[in-house]
């Protein structure tokens, strides 16, 4: 909605230790721009909620990962 799409900057982290310190500030320090909310999981879907998220953060699952968000990505709710 009148945004230039040229002006549009998409980074990539691999983790918090990449950003440098206003982009960590801005995105997980500050307590006015940070959101924590609790994660509910029920016990029926735990087994799955561990696996999906081993998947998605765990060490030597970058072919999954990949997998999956090709499979998924067009799913995504983007709020740019």
């Amino acid at each position: 909605d009148g945004v230039k799409p040229e002006s549009i900057e998409v980074g990539r982290f691999k983790g918090l230790g990449e950003m440098n310190p206003e982009q960590l500030r801005e995105t997980a320090m500050s307590p006015a721009t940070r959101r924590v909310l609790p994660v509910r999981v029920s016990r029926e879907e735990m087994a799955a909620a561990i696996a999906m998220f081993d998947m998605l953060m765990g060490k030597g699952e970058a072919g999954a990962r990949r997998e999956w968000m090709e499979a998924k990505g067009n799913t995504v709710e983007a709020d740019i």
